[in-house]
């Protein structure tokens, strides 16, 4: 239980750092610059997709009966985790503030990759014979 819970926080960290760096250099090498700061986005998409994984381990372990509810939590928690971007970065999603493409691209990047982390853990945990 322990090591699946450190296996899962040691690759979102990884995924973290990798995406954020490369992310960055690549904003860097272009001279193109958001208009807000990235890595906010980048920690806010990875520590709620960590926080709901580990959840959602947790739910499997000690609440074997709610193991078949986990998509549905899953889909929930999607819900949830954008809701919360849009109450947290509501300054920067305002009509006042016009964002460049690469701007909106770079929004959509990590909402992208630690959804595909999402889903990767949740199809793992769910195909998973305990």
């Amino acid at each position: 239980m322990i090591k699946k819970l450190l296996l899962y926080v040691i690759i979102a960290v990884i995924t973290f750092f990798i995406s954020y760096g490369l992310h960055n250099y690549l904003l860097t090498s272009l001279d193109s610059s958001p208009s807000y700061r990235l890595r906010d986005v980048y920690i806010f998409h990875a520590s709620l997709s960590l926080f709901f994984v580990l959840t959602f381990e947790l739910i499997i372990y000690f609440l074997k009966e709610f193991k078949d509810q986990i998509g549905f939590l899953y889909l929930g928690s999607i819900v949830l985790k954008m809701m919360l971007f849009f109450v947290i970065f509501r300054e920067l999603l305002s009509t006042s503030l016009q964002l460049t493409k690469s701007d909106k691209l770079s929004l959509l990047i990590p909402i992208t990759i630690f959804i595909i982390y999402e889903v990767m853990v949740v199809v793992k945990m769910l195909n998973r014979a305990d």
